[in-house]
């Protein structure tokens, strides 16, 4: 299997879960050194959905994604600040944030109050 794609939630019980569901539904997969599930594109749609079976098991959700890394860190630290919850999943993309719809609102009051690296504000 040529894997090119990955996925990896940051939360052990998550990762678990989806590792679970793989394994239930017969989903061919490899695990990287950090535990990240590596798969090619033929299995790609059957993983898409054990992911959101743990996805859907949190809360309704949406994806949140910042073009660069930094951008990422410095999101991730201000849900933790503000204390909205979130879980982070790691993938050949980048960063992926699973939030909460009901928080929306707030999500998007919270970017523009995060300043980059040089203490810039994003434009909106």
């Amino acid at each position: 299997m040529t894997a090119q794609r990955h996925i990896r939630f940051e939360d052990r019980e998550l990762q678990s879960a989806f590792i679970r569901a793989l394994d239930r539904a017969q989903i061919t997969y490899t695990l990287d050194s950090m535990g990240a599930v590596l798969f090619g594109e033929t299995d790609a749609n059957a993983v898409t959905q054990a992911a959101h079976q743990v996805r859907d098991a949190q809360f309704p959700w949406y994806f949140l994604k910042w073009k660069t890394e930094p951008e990422s860190a410095r999101f991730r630290a201000a849900l933790a600040q503000a204390g909205l919850p979130f879980f982070v999943e790691q993938h050949e993309s980048g960063t992926w944030f699973l939030v909460r719809r009901a928080d929306r609102a707030q999500h998007d009051q919270l970017w523009p109050g995060v300043p980059d690296e040089t203490g810039e504000y994003p434009r909106t």
